[in-house]
């Protein structure tokens, strides 16, 4: 599960106007993620597959996950939702609560089970996922109130994000409360990719647009270039959360060909999240010499956003991006064949917490020295 990252746009984006911890409302349908961790077990007793659970993880799902992932951020988050009578809400205020989240907002509906998705995994294999939970619409006495709650947050707030799955929270009535709220206080508005028609309804009055993103690039690429390291750490815990296995890997990647597709789309392959982490014009000058890079960081970001297998990139200026290992801690660290453990100058900041090291071999004849050796001479 990838945090939204429109989310980080918006802190973003009230960083540069000097708000740093903005007031948010986060309203949708509140969930407890449960993982289930186990290896297989042989036996003839069973037809079916035995797993002997070895470690058990409850973490804040659906719009619970939101409010944890802006909490992580800086923002001050009021969490408006619904929950059951029952072990697993008090489990995931319980969870709430740790985290910082105040729970005076969520409410408790009689006769209804909170929403509950149970994933059983072995290893890093997930086998089955298990839902259950009342997903019918709110009775009217706590439609009413969570109404209310609403109107009693919306105008001291900076901004509300709608997180609607789909599952009674966000009824017909708490959308047109939210339109007129807007219209009368206008806010930053922003409406969880999956509700398309809330996002239609809701636009329909003078919805606050977000503020731009101060950013040196223009593609759309560029939700992936993360310059900032704690930013990219909040996002990277986030995602360890889940559940998520973390791959980083470095390099200049000036002439990006055919080698580095395959080495990164290989190195993606061995986790969930890829993480590249981009010399600098001034590190590749050190390193490679004053002729290059060839191409400058903002290209090299801007093509390495465009593959599918980059999840996120960020740039360093040192020589070696082992300060960048310490603080995110990946479970992978990938190098290219070149290398060995003792001649890898990451290998110790790796090894401080335990991380995994994978050499990947490269593509025979792919390398950018070729390339531009090949241009020089005029050679096809």
């Amino acid at each position: 599960m990838k945090p939204n990252l429109e989310m980080s746009e918006l802190w973003n984006a009230f960083l540069a106007k000097g708000i740093a911890h903005p007031k948010v409302i986060v309203i949708g349908e509140a969930m407890l993620d449960c993982y289930l961790q186990g290896e297989s077990v042989d036996s003839l007793e069973s037809p079916v597959p035995i797993l002997a659970v070895n470690d058990r993880k409850h973490v804040a799902g659906g719009a619970a996950d939101t409010a944890f992932y802006l909490k992580s951020l800086g923002c001050q988050v009021i969490f408006l939702s619904v929950i059951g009578e029952d072990c697993e809400g008090n489990l995931l205020r319980q969870t709430l609560e740790e985290s910082g989240i105040t729970t005076n907002y969520l409410l408790t509906q009689k006769n209804s089970q909170t929403i509950t998705r149970q994933r059983v995994m072995v290893r890093s294999q997930l086998l089955v996922r298990i839902d259950c939970g009342t997903t019918d619409t709110l009775d009217f006495s706590t439609e009413q109130a969570l109404i209310n709650q609403l109107k009693n947050c919306f105008a001291e707030c900076h901004a509300a994000i709608v997180c609607d799955y789909g599952y009674g929270i966000v009824t017909q009535k708490v959308k047109d409360t939210l339109a007129q709220l807007q219209d009368n206080f206008p806010h930053v508005l922003v409406v969880d990719e999956e509700t398309s028609k809330v996002r239609m309804e809701v636009n329909s009055s003078q919805t606050a647009s977000l503020p731009p993103q101060p950013s040196s690039f223009s593609s759309s690429h560029t939700n992936k270039h993360i310059p900032d390291l704690d930013q990219l750490l909040a996002l990277v815990n986030s995602h360890r959360t889940a559940g998520c296995k973390i791959v980083f890997t470095n390099g200049c990647f000036d002439i990006i060909h055919a080698g580095h597709v395959s080495y990164l789309q290989r190195a993606k392959a061995l986790g969930d999240i890829l993480i590249i982490g981009v010399n600098s014009d001034d590190s590749i000058r050190r390193l490679k010499g004053p002729t290059r890079p060839i191409n400058p960081l903002e290209d090299r970001i801007q093509v390495l956003a465009a593959l599918g297998c980059v999840d996120y990139l960020i740039p360093f200026e040192e020589d070696s991006p082992s300060h960048l290992i310490r603080k995110l801690r990946p479970d992978i660290y990938v190098k290219g064949g070149d290398y060995t453990k003792e001649t890898l100058p990451e290998t110790p900041a790796v090894e401080e917490y335990g991380g995994e090291i994978v050499f990947l071999p490269f593509l025979e004849n792919r390398s950018t020295t070729n390339i531009i050796e090949r241009i020089s001479q005029g050679k096809n």
